[in-house]
């Protein structure tokens, strides 16, 4: 039925939620653009048929008259008095090209076609801006590095959308450079913090949730293993906080 493979992909983006993003299913969209595909292939057949069929309606109905006119002039008045044009040949004139009833037919199934290929596109677009806001926001929590974004995650990317990723990154690091070199040339803005009011404690008790291999903080390295607890620079450790490696150890 018309529309079916556009329902099923419109049920896969509401299955995309802030944590969860599915498969890419290259073989839905395959189909929903290969329908309508071929849906404006057939309005665009069904328009030029009845274009020419109209015509040739046109260009039959002046031949005859042309010939009525043609046997009037040769003929004489007298002659053509004696022999008038019958009913039948007049309403002849337009049974040539497609009856009311054919046309009505015709519009009303280009009108079908015309509002389902609307509807495919924008079941496209909706299927697609909802991975794409998905990236932006996993992104963004990963302080904009492509190479953190887990493995299982990854895998259900296109390469399409994987490719976005490299690139939305890049060019807001680029632009973030740019401002930050404009604004204050010696400080690092963090861009990916929530907007909140800022942060009291310098440093921070926290737990470890996932293991972190070792990082480089003011105070030196540091091995963040599983379940240890550590007191550090919140600025040097607020991207594994943003992202679930680490958990903040409230003292109160």
């Amino acid at each position: 039925m018309l529309g079916d493979e556009a329902f099923r992909l419109a049920k896969d983006a509401k299955d995309i939620s802030e944590s969860h993003i599915p498969v890419y299913n290259e073989e839905q969209v395959r189909l929903v653009t290969q329908e309508t595909r071929y849906l404006w292939t057939r309005i665009e057949e069904m328009i030029a048929s009845l274009s020419t069929a109209e015509s040739q309606d046109a260009q039959s109905s002046l031949n005859i008259l042309s010939q009525g006119a043609s046997s009037t002039s040769s003929h004489g008045y007298s002659q053509a008095k004696s022999q008038p044009m019958l009913d039948s040949d007049i309403d002849g004139l337009g049974s040539i090209g497609p009856t009311q009833t054919e046309r009505e037919n015709v519009n009303g199934q280009t009108s079908l076609y015309m509002l389902t290929v609307g509807r495919n596109k924008r079941c496209l677009l909706a299927y697609h801006h909802r991975r794409m806001e998905f990236i932006r926001s996993l992104l963004w929590t990963l302080h904009l590095a492509p190479s953190l974004v887990p493995p299982s995650v990854t895998a259900r990317l296109s390469p399409e959308e994987q490719n976005f990723a490299r690139e939305y990154a890049r060019l807001n690091s680029a632009y973030r450079d740019a401002v930050e070199e404009q604004l204050c040339p010696t400080e690092s803005l963090d861009w990916t913090a929530s907007g909140e009011l800022p942060p009291r404690d310098i440093f921070i008790e926290v737990r470890v949730v996932k293991d972190c291999g070792e990082i480089v903080t003011e105070s030196g390295v540091v091995s963040l293993q599983a379940g240890t607890q550590h007191y550090l620079r919140r600025t040097d450790i607020e991207h594994l906080l943003t992202i679930g490696y680490l958990e903040h150890i409230n003292s109160t």
